[in-house]
């Protein structure tokens, strides 16, 4: 389990960020891990297969647990540009880049300092087939990072990131709501599943065991590639963010959304196959007793019906829903 000490200093800096070239760093960190990839990182992984980017492709390929931090650049703004998070990478100091492709390539103490609850397991050296593409000039290789994260941003996020943004802002929103509902502990431990707050501290279930002190604030980012709660540059004062899992951005039939809202849409639109509060509360990061409202809502319009087998409800979605979420003829393709 890692712990981050939350004080009173760092929760008055908490906030959340959008941050997309933080999406295509959670894209690569997917593709070497994701077993079974969806759609989306079948896109991704076929657009690293290309001569197109051949060190983010040995990026992927070489990461194990440490993910150098100038791919995750800190967010200045709610909403930065893609513009000026590239620039950021392309001009972090040549130190800096030297220090963190020593900890990706050569792991050992390098590694261990900047991630101090890795294991021996996670301090090894990256593959040989890995170096060439990286073992570079700094200057060189910060450069060649910016434009081959230019080129897959333009390939596979650009397209649709005015939904995705969208998606994410609706995330936020729901946050905020259970913030002011059950407090700020709760609704941080409801964001995912393996979050938990408890004495003053945000505990993330892992493999891994450690502790994240200081006060230096925190920047909450979302994420769709990623499916388990990230941690970048934690330990760094004006860097520490925690990446947390937003599920898959809904494609919403456009004449009811403005209806019922982004948070009840989102729940209709999981109602395709039956299920529980419990089991929606834990899907969208809600507590049970959000939940229960909207589903409230969603059966007195006839959009959702439940049934009891034992003593579980299940909710699904009717005919009429159905109905009202079959996209209209002008609206295009969702998310690849």
């Amino acid at each position: 389990m890692i712990r981050l000490h939350m004080p009173a200093e760092r929760l008055a800096g908490l906030r959340w960020a959008v941050s997309p070239v933080g999406e295509l760093a959670a894209a690569l960190v997917a593709v070497a891990e994701a077993p079974a990839p969806t759609p989306a990182l079948r896109r991704i992984r076929h657009l690293l297969s290309s001569d197109r980017v051949p060190t983010l492709a040995a990026v992927a390929r070489g990461y194990t647990a440490y993910l150098p931090e100038l791919l995750t650049p800190a967010p200045g703004a709610s909403r930065p540009s893609v513009e000026d998070q590239l620039h950021a990478v392309a001009t972090t100091p040549t130190r800096t880049v030297g220090t963190q492709f020593t900890a990706f390539l050569a792991g050992g103490r390098a590694r261990g300092d900047r991630c101090p609850w890795l294991r021996d397991g996670q301090l090894g050296r990256a593959e040989e087939r890995v170096r060439p593409r990286i073992e570079i000039g700094e200057s060189e290789l910060r450069e060649r990072l910016a434009r081959e994260l230019h080129w897959l941003w333009s390939k596979a996020m650009a397209p649709q990131w005015a939904e995705t943004t969208a998606h994410f802002e609706g995330c936020v929103e729901r946050h905020g709501a259970v913030v002011a509902r059950e407090g700020l502990g709760a609704a941080l431990a409801a964001l995912h599943s393996t979050l938990r707050w408890q004495d003053g501290t945000l505990q993330v279930a892992s493999a891994y065991d450690g502790e994240v002190g200081g006060t230096h604030p925190l920047t909450l980012i979302p994420t769709l590639f990623l499916d388990r709660v990230g941690l970048h540059a934690p330990l760094r004062r004006g860097q520490a963010q925690l990446a947390v899992p937003m599920g898959t951005a809904p494609h919403p039939g456009p004449r009811i959304a403005p209806v019922l809202g982004a948070t009840r849409l989102a729940i209709l639109h999981s109602l395709a196959e039956p299920r529980t509060t419990t089991a929606l509360a834990a899907l969208h990061h809600l507590a049970p007793a959000t939940v229960s409202p909207h589903l409230s809502r969603l059966l007195a319009a006839d959009l959702v019906h439940r049934t009891r087998t034992g003593r579980h409800v299940h909710y699904h979605h009717t005919a009429r829903a159905r109905a009202f979420l079959r996209p209209s003829p002008e609206s295009g393709p969702g998310p690849v």
